[in-house]
């Protein structure tokens, strides 16, 4: 799907379609918007919604789900779709990091719907679009995380950017999806956000928040010096 297109289906119950009944939509990552959402069921049972995608996304498999209530049940369904809609991929870039590759953390994570809070050591590198030449390089593009505390380990590795920003040169997030590995979290693609804002004496204050489609979660929002190499900035700006 580029850019925009229409997502249809039809509801019924025991093979006789459904008239009037609210359709709501999701998406995971969570990308792009659903018009109308929710969605009404015509008398055949069917509904159409339009998912309109974000100029500058890069490829992204994502899934789109369905849900709607009938009577006392509540039914989903899930599809899997490739969309992109091409623009402006690299608004700025960024080369983040962490002095001396780790700094204390603490996280809450829901891992099979139980939650519990971790302290440790964590470390973020992310680099999005960077050249050191006065441009931008839309093909540069990972991020990873890991965090450890006392042999339990959660890493997130080959991040792939849906987008990004920039605020001058103190700041700088992507949204995008990586893998989980380690002996916490189910493995699996997470959604994944990172963000860091610098402060006096190059301090940065980091978050990282991660989520799947079961509901497991990872979180964290802590303090740590930023590495020499860090680098915020617009696509015509050098180090």
């Amino acid at each position: 799907m580029t850019c925009e297109g229409e997502i249809t289906g039809t509801l019924t119950c025991d093979g006789i379609p459904q008239e009037g009944v609210l359709i709501n939509f999701s998406s995971f990552p969570d990308t792009g918007t659903f018009d109308p959402d929710p969605a009404i069921t015509e008398a055949d049972g069917t509904f159409t919604t339009t998912l309109t995608i974000p100029e500058g996304t890069p490829e992204t498999a994502i899934f789109v789900t369905a849900q709607a209530t009938v009577g006392d049940e509540t039914v989903t369904d899930t599809i899997g779709i490739q969309v992109d809609c091409p623009g402006e991929e690299c608004p700025c870039k960024f080369r983040i990091g962490i002095q001396g590759n780790r700094a204390e953390a603490e996280v809450d994570i829901t891992a099979n719907g139980v939650p519990s809070t971790l302290s440790g050591t964590i470390n973020v590198t992310a680099i999005q679009c960077f050249t050191a030449a006065p441009m931008c390089n839309p093909a540069v593009d990972n991020f990873n995380v890991t965090f450890g505390d006392n042999g339990s380990t959660i890493n997130f590795t080959q991040g792939r950017r849906i987008e990004i920003e920039c605020i001058g040169n103190t700041f700088a997030s992507v949204r995008g999806t990586a893998n989980v590995s380690g002996n916490v979290l189910p493995e699996g693609v997470y959604e994944v956000t990172i963000t860091l804002t610098i402060g006096p004496d190059d301090i940065g204050t980091w978050t990282v928040d991660a989520t799947d489609t079961e509901g497991n979660t990872f979180t964290t929002t802590f303090e740590a010096e930023i590495s020499p190499p860090t680098f915020i900035g617009e696509c015509d700006e050098t180090p």
